[in-house]
């Protein structure tokens, strides 16, 4: 995205780069010469702006604190997640969306061209609540929503212990070969044996709208509790933290955050039948107005 938006000659007055570092594992020092190569990329593209280092498990104090660095008092800005973790992209959307002086909010998303076979990412911290997305009320959730994508976590036996009474699956359809059989192959494994037939709502992976539309129909009755589980695409990610926002305090985001990712987690980026790269942009705020 970085590349693209220079290609462009597009002006900005301001620009900064997260480089967030996973906790030390076997495959510290391969990722570190990757993305030593790709901040020099980004920075090829941007040349003015700054580089903000940060640990992964760091506390949410510290990134509040390098975004206002960053970005003060700015009225317009893009946040690009391609490659950001959700622990800390949805954290930042949280903290620019709290910004009343922030006139204009733009997500950008570049879809991955493929994905190797294997586990993605392992070493998972506990399930809980992303910050900025706890659920104040102490009820117990009604209804449950998980997005499917690639990693189960624990998430199928968190399902049996809490057993909610309304289990909805997002699912992201039509997500691209060969993602569809890996998605189908998680949805079985989430859905414990001998439960009454669970909803499972399909939308495109990259149609951030449409789910958050369906996840803020599942709020109905202000009593209703909905806890959601990011585990599937970064646009459907997105539409929980937009709906978190609408369902009040009675939701939540919970997510199991992984300590290691393989270094090729993904390849390239994905471009649609002409050639074109496919950079997928979401405008929730403009001119002061919240889209969503």
């Amino acid at each position: 995205m970085p590349e693209w938006f220079a290609a462009q000659k597009m002006k900005m007055n301001r620009a900064a780069i997260f480089r967030v570092a996973d906790p030390p594992n076997r495959f510290t020092e391969e990722i570190e010469g990757l993305t030593d190569d790709r901040e020099k990329r980004i920075s090829q593209a941007l040349p003015r702006a700054e580089v903000i280092r940060s640990e992964l498990l760091a506390e949410v104090g510290s990134w509040n604190d390098a975004i206002n660095h960053a970005l003060p008092n700015c009225q317009s800005v893009i946040l690009d997640v391609t490659a950001l973790p959700k622990r800390v992209f949805l954290f930042l959307l949280a903290r620019l969306l709290a910004k009343e002086t922030l006139k204009d909010l733009i997500v950008c998303y570049a879809r991955a061209g493929t994905y190797p076979e294997g586990p993605l990412c392992q070493d998972f911290n506990p399930i809980e609540a992303i910050p900025s997305y706890s659920r104040i009320s102490s009820k117990k959730a009604e209804t449950l929503v998980v997005g499917v994508g690639y990693v189960g976590f624990d998430i199928d036996e968190l399902i049996k212990q809490v057993q909610p009474p309304h289990l909805n699956f997002l699912f992201p359809f039509p997500p691209g070969s060969p993602a569809a059989r890996r998605n189908w192959g998680l949805l079985r494994k989430l859905i414990p044996s001998g439960l009454a037939s669970p909803i499972i709502q399909r939308i495109h992976a990259m149609d951030m709208f449409a789910a958050y539309d369906w996840l803020c129909s599942l709020g109905g009755d202000v009593d209703n509790c909905v806890d959601m589980i990011a585990l599937g695409p970064k646009p459907h990610s997105i539409a929980m933290g937009m709906a978190y926002r609408k369902l009040g305090d009675n939701a939540q985001i919970l997510y199991a955050q992984p300590r290691t990712y393989r270094p090729d987690y993904s390849v390239g980026i994905g471009r649609n039948v002409n050639g074109e790269v496919e950079i997928f942009a979401y405008c929730l705020r403009r001119n002061g107005v919240n889209y969503l």
